[in-house]
């Protein structure tokens, strides 16, 4: 029947892209290209308004496969790309976030955090070009939640709307820098973005307990999800929903490896038996190591596998407020799996206003698991 249904939904999408361009040449040429890509939107919506995104979601997922990359996939990369639109917003303030896709700017894409991001940009270039009515912020978005599916994780609901701000609307948003910083408060490079690791408190005894030494990183992760609007277990679902999947790359971050070393390309929060949430049951055994760009990490040999955990993973099991909501999806597979989507909507539409939902598509196909 899910067969049925994503071949109905792929011919749709095949049959509706073409007619949108079809339409805007067909009427009166319009007098710009603003004006001619809002006739092209205006024919992929259905007589509710709602935009059909089932081309560009077929278009995405079409491409998330890419031999030679990262195990295969651009799927974790590409998730990664999305939230770091996302991960800017400041409640307070009410800016930030991917409303406007200051990212394009030189300075968000020159922010340490967002190192090695450019490759996934560059790679959704040809479906913008495919898709002009699809603004970037938009695009840069929806390609994170079809990664989520596409990796086997759920079907997230998206909408459309967001703006891509020209150079005068950036600096009027954000000053001369025409990007959303911080103060240096949780992330010394002041970025608005996570850090990885604040160090331990150098005033904590040495015997101290985890949560004590380690306060300044705990800190630094509750303020910066704070700042966003998300409570702690918010904070916990979005932490293990984007590093069940993929690796680190010592030229990139200076941090190495992957989290879930099995299968860093899809889904791993499984709903029976181990899996990416069973590895916080098993962080005793894991040794701080320095990486050879002096990064601390936690690791674990399993397998003949290398296992990795950031100083910002490892909060969630020193913290016991976060480790309870941790103990609590690992005992509740099926709650993390919907609270997890819920999650995730909210960060890709924080700063948003006046969003146009989606026509309903069918779940995507997944992309192929290996076989290890």
């Amino acid at each position: 029947r899910r067969r049925g249904q994503r071949e109905a939904a792929a011919a749709a999408a095949a049959a509706r892209e073409p007619q949108a361009l079809a339409v805007a040449a067909e009427l009166e040429p319009p007098a710009d290209g603003a004006a001619k890509l809002a006739l092209q939107q205006a024919a992929m919506a259905d007589d509710e308004g709602r935009i059909d995104l089932r081309p560009v979601r077929q278009a995405l997922t079409e491409v998330m496969d890419r031999f030679g990359f990262d195990d295969h996939s651009m799927g974790p990369l590409l998730l990664r790309f999305a939230w770091h639109q996302c991960g800017t917003y400041s409640a307070a303030e009410k800016n930030g976030g991917s409303n406007g896709c200051t990212f394009r700017f030189a300075r968000e894409q020159n922010d340490p955090e967002n190192n090695g991001l450019l490759e996934a940009k560059d790679y959704l270039e040809p479906i913008k070009e495919r898709f002009p009515w699809l603004s970037y912020a938009d695009l840069y978005v929806l390609a994170g939640t079809v990664a989520i599916e596409a990796m086997g994780g759920p079907h997230i609901p998206f909408a459309t709307g967001r703006k891509d701000f020209t150079e005068e609307e950036a600096e009027a948003h954000y000053g001369e820098g025409r990007c959303p910083f911080g103060d240096g408060q949780h992330n010394p490079s002041t970025s608005r973005l996570p850090s990885a690791d604040l160090g331990p408190d150098p005033n904590a005894p040495p015997d101290a307990p985890a949560h004590v030494r380690e306060k300044p990183t705990i800190d630094a992760i509750r303020g910066t999800f704070s700042r966003m609007g998300f409570d702690d277990k918010e904070t916990v679902c979005l932490i293990v929903l984007g590093h069940q999947f993929g690796r680190c790359h010592p030229h990139v971050s200076g941090y190495e490896e992957a989290w879930y070393a099995f299968d860093p390309a899809h889904w791993n929060v499984y709903m029976h038996g181990l899996g990416y949430l069973s590895v916080y049951g098993m962080l005793g055994s894991y040794k701080e190591r320095r990486t050879k760009q002096g990064k601390r990490q936690w690791e674990n040999f399993f397998a003949g596998r290398r296992w990795m955990m950031l100083p910002s993973d490892m909060a969630l099991y020193w913290c016991p407020e976060y480790r309870k909501h941790i103990q609590f999806y690992e005992r509740n597979r099926p709650a993390f799996h919907a609270d997890a989507a819920r999650a995730w909507k909210k960060l890709t539409e924080l700063g948003c206003d006046n969003l146009t939902p989606e026509v309903p598509a069918a779940p995507a196909a997944r992309t192929r698991r290996p076989i290890y």
